[in-house]
């Protein structure tokens, strides 16, 4: 029985110390934004691809919501997406006003999409999006077009280049040319580009 006991005590012994070392290399990783490599997926969230894990004693949650929130938060398993509802809508609030000060300050048609692809083809940028379901109906599918060199390209009101564009990335698209009537929209000549997200 003494034996049985000891061996129980052993066994529990390295499970919270791996549940330690687990913690301590996810922690270091979450607050370098990156993706913890301990935990279990548990699930996704249908707000634009929040997913939830799980690991020895705690939970981390990758946050990328449509409005462009994208952030990670690691803590026991009682943590909740709920948790963080002000945070997410002082993000969106600021997101919305972003947005209309950019539709404000620009001429043409501007509208906020996620980056679903990008193509690279002979030198030429061709850019693959999904309207946000915050827009208005006309633009909320899928749109393509091309980045040429009069495509003014910012983030954070600094200048980038197409290269720091990537999949997943929420912009602002200004588009003032002519709009091809087919699947996907085709936008003949996207005139400013914006970043949206906290960090390229």
């Amino acid at each position: 029985m003494k034996k049985g006991l000891k061996i129980f005590f052993i066994i529990l012994g390295v499970i919270v110390l791996l549940g330690i070392v687990f913690f301590v290399i996810d922690y270091n990783r979450v607050q370098k934004q990156e993706k913890p490599i301990f935990c279990i997926k548990a699930g996704t969230y249908l707000d634009g691809g929040t997913v939830e894990y799980f690991s020895l004693g705690y939970k981390v949650i990758d946050f990328n919501t449509l409005a462009g929130f994208d952030d990670i938060k690691i803590g026991t398993w009682f943590m909740n997406y709920n948790d963080f509802d002000e945070e997410i809508k002082e993000y969106a609030n600021r997101f919305r006003e972003q947005l209309q000060a950019n539709q404000d300050s620009t001429e043409g048609d501007t509208f906020n999409a996620k980056i679903k692809e990008i193509r690279d083809s002979n030198g030429i940028t061709t850019v693959l999006v999904e309207g946000l379901e915050d827009n208005d109906i006309n633009h909320r599918g899928e749109f393509d077009f091309s980045i040429d060199n009069d495509t003014e390209l910012l983030w954070k009101d600094t200048k980038i280049e197409a290269s720091d564009l990537k999949e997943g990335q929420i912009i602002s698209i200004t588009s003032t040319g002519e709009v091809l009537e087919r699947y996907p929209v085709g936008l003949t000549k996207v005139k400013k580009i914006i970043v949206m997200d906290n960090e390229l």
